[in-house]
């Protein structure tokens, strides 16, 4: 299935490229050639080749940017049009940023580029919906469906049935069942039980389906989470209830099938196009971080010292992408050799292990800025979940559903639950500060990356860090 979805956005890019320049020698051809502007221009096609090639690699970055590559086959002709028209909307507006004269606010070439916009996004659109549209035709005549397994009990199990049941367009193939105990289904459809819940891992191995979808009524709720667990390591997309996937997680944003809301269990997290897109704007950012903080970090090398013997800088292993540890650098707000004595011990408001000079570097995150070198190295992200301690993930990972899951992506600098919560990270908020964790990897997109800088900035200013 993971193949079909390279296919798909291969063949999406493909169109992309024909209708951006389609619409780029439209607005050509209008603005010089009809007439009806002055200061006419008669250019050949292979003179606009190069030009129109560059403003096309603009809207194909800026289009996966906002995660437009990301094919998902059940988001309605709605949701892909205003994720079009958001997307396209603040690219115009960038673009009319960027060109504004203050002496001539208003020449004929703001009408053109408005025009232009409205062409950019009936392209884009247009080349989306089409897609969607052949896709479902297909669907309903057998091809390219995914071969479906559902786990499920009770009436939720009957209903997302029958939606599969009146949408095939869906694409959904359901071709096995899997119940509580391996009993055979007494809801009327014609689909074999495959086995109990606890044989998912290898029924999904032995037949290779494509899909599982989770419908569990009441009574078997609270075996989602082992459920889940099971599946994390097989090659198959997983998609639950929402309001079920909430139990674990708290706050996600759910595919509708028709009024059915599921959720992705196991999404991919970002496009090989948009982790490259992540990673330039990665070391952009810590470039211009180093240059403008650079009398900071030489003031703290002369105070910090001062305040309280020891080094500069504190060091600590955190785990990062895919469970992978790493050296994370930190400006030192402890006295030396703190966590010899307490060992282990979680931020806390009233920490007696602080100096006089970290309080304050940690109620402005300044003593976080060394982290760039970590955003350089590759290690952590800009913006992403908070990294822990080896010995703190090892006992959430066995408190928490789906923990693992902070692990599909980097680690940042900052993050969703920094700019909600305090520095304070004490045990009782790890399950408030997780949610936010998950809300971000549920909805990551380099927009979002840079609302949490902005946000980031509001909270170091009102310095709001404790």
């Amino acid at each position: 299935m993971r193949k079909s979805l390279m296919i798909l956005r291969t063949v999406l890019f493909l169109l992309d490229v024909i209708l951006l320049e389609a619409v780029f020698y439209g607005a050509y051809w209008w603005r010089f050639r009809t007439g009806l502007f002055a200061n006419p221009v008669d250019l050949t096609s292979s003179e606009l080749l190069i030009p129109s090639l560059i403003v096309a690699a603009f809207w194909i970055l800026w289009l996966a940017w906002f995660g437009l590559y990301k094919i998902d086959p059940l988001q309605s002709r709605a949701e892909v049009a205003q994720d079009v028209f958001r997307a396209i909307g603040f690219g115009i507006v960038l673009l009319f940023i960027l060109t504004f004269n203050p002496d001539d606010p208003l020449p004929a070439s703001r009408v053109i580029l408005a025009s232009y916009g409205i062409g950019v996004f009936a392209a884009a659109l247009g080349g989306r919906l089409m897609l969607l549209t052949v896709l479902r035709e297909l669907r309903v005549h057998g091809i390219g469906t995914w071969k479906t397994l559902v786990v499920g009990s009770g009436q939720p199990m009957v209903r997302l049935l029958k939606y599969l049941q009146r949408h095939p367009e869906l694409g959904a193939s359901v071709e096995g069942m899997l119940t509580p105990k391996g009993e055979p289904s007494q809801n009327g459809f014609s689909i074999p039980v495959l086995g109990s819940f606890s044989q998912i891992r290898s029924v999904v191995r032995s037949t290779r389906f494509d899909t599982v979808i989770l419908a569990l009524n009441e009574k078997h709720e609270r075996l989602l989470g082992r459920l889940v667990r099971t599946m994390r390591d097989l090659p198959i997309r997983s998609f639950t209830q929402a309001d079920q996937y909430q139990l674990l997680i708290g706050s996600v944003k759910p595919t509708r099938i028709h009024g059915h809301p599921l959720v992705e269990i196991r999404p991919e997290v970002l496009t090989w196009i948009e982790r490259l897109f992540k990673r330039v704007m990665d070391i952009v950012f810590a470039l211009v971080l180093i240059v403008l903080t650079l009398p900071v970090w030489m003031l703290l090398a002369i105070i910090i010292p001062l305040d309280s013997s020891g080094p500069i800088f504190y060091t600590q292993r955190r785990v990062g992408l895919n469970g992978r540890e790493f050296t994370l650098f930190k400006f030192r707000s402890m006295f030396r050799d703190a966590e010899a004595r307490t060992g282990a011990v979680m931020a806390a408001r009233d920490d007696p292990r602080v100096t006089r000079i970290g309080r304050f570097l940690r109620a402005t995150r300044i003593d976080e800025i060394p982290q760039v070198l970590n955003v350089l190295a590759g290690s952590m992200s800009a913006v992403g979940p908070r990294p822990e301690r080896r010995a703190f993930v090892e006992r959430f990972a066995l408190q928490i559903p789906l923990y693992e899951r902070r692990f599909n992506v980097k680690p940042g600098m900052t993050g969703w639950s920094q700019v909600h919560l305090k520095y304070d990270s004490s045990c009782d908020q790890i399950d408030l500060k997780l949610k936010y964790d998950f809300y971000y990897i549920e909805n990551i997109s380099l927009p979002l990356d840079m609302k949490i800088l902005l946000m980031t900035l509001f909270v170091i200013v009102r310095g709001e860090g404790l």
